[in-house]
């Protein structure tokens, strides 16, 4: 498959180096000898864009991903020697549907050439032609938005229900987090039907209160998507909602370094800036930042698995008289970070896995508390297997 076919290439002399920027040690100076010499199957990651609305609640988010790149190429180029490549703007077909399956195809791609991909959009329903890649494997994704993108009983798929059809067509997502919503754009109704399929969701005011606590779900997440509504207006007027309310900017880009850093997440889209309605640009700034420090976790990310590296794991087991089992939890001494065992008590169908977790984990445990995030995953287990 020969991945260009499918886009417009960039022309670099269209966005200009900011009089603040160092040219030579830009992002975009790198960008573009990268795509004079290094042919697609070398990069580890690759940046696309997807001018593609015509399923948005509100349209203007199509001309979106130049936009971003007239900031992000004047950003710091973050390595000498990173290998990654922007493959240009999706040609877009005469359906939405053409886009849709056109993204299945290059994220297949992607993910079988163990590469990692950026989706400047474009409106986020474009998260349903990521998935469509998964077909046959399992997978974790993970949102961060300020509403819940489902609507029970809706069959026409917009950028605020494109979960419908990710329930109904991808039987192999295995776990699902919408993370920064806030609690008046969503009815306790949204929220039960979630917990009916047993995915999970975190408040605003909890990622503020430990913003470190999304760490871990973003750690087992292959598929992320960022809508640039869950950012408070101020900070981000070229949206949709303008919400007084949401993320601060800070807070943006360290959830989506967070996301750069996760070995396991192979694709990654950000969405929804309106360039219309931004009138400063600073929209488009600051999600060219977020952008980077994606990228910046990206480019320090270090595989750790205690199931195969033994020797650079803490290992403490911790015996729940509840279940009438030990609880085994892994601490890497490289990282810091926390992992723990989840088996089948009842009958060991489901097998064991090993899942990220934080020291809050643990400490619970070691108290007598079985953790939260052990239960959700054995109710993910046992639903798998009925299934």
């Amino acid at each position: 498959m020969d991945l260009l076919h499918y886009f417009d290439p960039v022309d670099f002399n269209k966005f200009d180096t900011a009089e603040w920027a160092n040219q030579k040690y830009t992002l975009g100076a790198l960008l573009q000898k990268n795509q004079e010499k290094l042919k697609p199957e070398k990069a580890e990651l690759i940046i696309i864009g997807a001018g593609e609305d015509r399923n948005s609640v509100m349209a203007g988010a199509a001309k979106a991903p130049n936009e971003i790149r007239k900031h992000l190429y004047n950003l710091n180029r973050i390595g000498p020697r990173f290998k990654v490549l922007d493959l240009g703007n999706l040609k877009i077909g005469h359906t939405v549907n053409d886009s849709y399956f056109a993204l299945r195809d290059i994220c297949e791609h992607i993910l079988e050439n163990h590469q990692t991909l950026i989706v400047l959009g474009g409106s986020q329903d474009l998260t349903f032609g990521m998935t469509k890649a998964f077909d046959g494997r399992l997978f974790n994704m993970v949102t961060i938005d300020p509403k819940l993108d489902f609507k029970k009983g809706v069959k026409n798929i917009n950028s605020e229900n494109y979960l419908n059809l990710i329930v109904e067509k991808q039987k192999n997502l295995y776990s699902y987090t919408s993370i920064a919503y806030q609690n008046y754009f969503v009815d306790q109704m949204e929220i039960d039907q979630f917990n009916n399929f047993h995915w999970d969701v975190k408040r605003l005011g909890q990622v503020r209160y430990d913003l470190t606590s999304v760490e871990p779900i973003l750690r087992d997440a292959q598929v992320f998507g960022f809508d640039l509504n869950a950012i408070r207006s101020i900070d981000a007027p070229g949206q949709s909602m303008g919400s007084p309310n949401g993320l601060f900017a800070e807070e943006a880009c360290q959830i989506a370094r967070y996301a750069g850093i996760s070995d396991e997440l192979s694709i990654a889209g950000f969405f929804n800036l309106i360039p219309e309605k931004d009138l400063t640009s600073n929209s488009a700034n600051l999600m060219a930042q977020v952008v980077w420090h994606f990228m910046d976790g990206f480019f320090i990310r270090k595989a750790e698995d205690p199931s195969e590296d033994s020797e650079n794991f803490n290992q403490f087991m911790v015996d729940m008289s509840s279940i009438n089992m030990t609880l085994v939890f892994f601490q890497s001494r490289i990282s810091g970070r926390w992992w723990m065992e989840v088996s089948d008590f009842e009958n060991r169908k489901g097998g064991m896995y090993i899942i990220p977790c934080d020291e809050d984990d643990y400490k619970n445990a070691s108290h007598g508390d079985i953790p939260d995030r052990w239960w959700k995953n054995i109710r993910k287990m046992h639903k798998r297997q009925n299934k």
